[in-house]
């Protein structure tokens, strides 16, 4: 009787050799998908961003902006006229006038003062429509056929542009002198050489009439005097 064989034992290697083969089929796939989602992921942020771009940051508040100085004028306008009738003079004229005074007593009476401020009734109202320093030069013992009168008066830029308009209605010669307007007038007649000077500037009207009278350098001394 022929001796039966045992089985021959089964070969493991190729088994082996496929679980190998499907590890690295598993692993690759991994790998690739991973590859895959990672892709994905930054295309979709890269979509967000561009989609949705970050706010740009607002500006700072600007800085609250400072007026600045106003220019100032060359010259300071005068901004009280002198209440006594010495403050619009450097000096006392009275050695200049013959021994007359500013302002004597005799000045102060009207029925001994019949002098008015100005020969012409448009000019006249303006005045008395203001608050007018009255400076009169005279001897102490009355009037004469020598005088002179000075009116420091305050006017609106419309008062001022009417004077003016007046003066040169009337046939005054006018002029810019001072950093004002001077008008100028004189005559003469049975009694002798009479006339007016009239200085307007910045608000002030300095009106002087005179009577055989006329001293060199009067009205730019108050020109100069009310501003320095």
């Amino acid at each position: 009787m022929t001796a039966t064989q045992p089985p021959k034992p089964r070969l493991r290697r190729p088994v082996l050799w496929i679980s190998i083969a499907a590890g690295l089929v598993l692993a690759f796939g991994a790998v690739a998908a991973g590859y895959a989602v990672g892709a994905a992921s930054s295309s979709s942020e890269a979509a967000e961003v561009a989609a949705d771009p970050p706010a740009r940051p607002e500006p700072e508040a600007s800085a609250p902006s400072v007026a600045l100085p106003e220019a100032e004028p060359s010259e300071e306008p005068v901004s009280v006229i002198p209440a006594e009738c010495t403050g619009i003079y450097s000096s006392d004229w009275s050695t200049q006038l013959d021994g007359y005074v500013l302002n004597p007593a005799w000045t102060a009476d009207p029925d001994r003062n019949s002098a008015i401020d100005l020969t012409d009734d448009e000019l006249n109202a303006i005045v008395q429509a203001g608050d007018p320093l009255r400076c009169q030069w005279g001897h102490e013992s009355g009037g004469s056929d020598r005088s002179l009168r000075t009116v420091v008066v305050a006017v609106t830029a419309e008062q001022s542009a009417a004077v003016l308009a007046r003066l040169q209605t009337l046939g005054f010669s006018c002029y810019e002198e001072l950093g004002g307007t001077r008008c100028v007038s004189e005559e003469s007649d049975d009694n002798g050489t009479l006339g007016e000077s009239h200085f307007v500037r910045e608000g002030v009207w300095i009106a002087t009439r005179w009577m055989n009278m006329a001293p060199d350098g009067y009205t730019h001394d108050i020109v100069n005097t009310l501003w320095p």
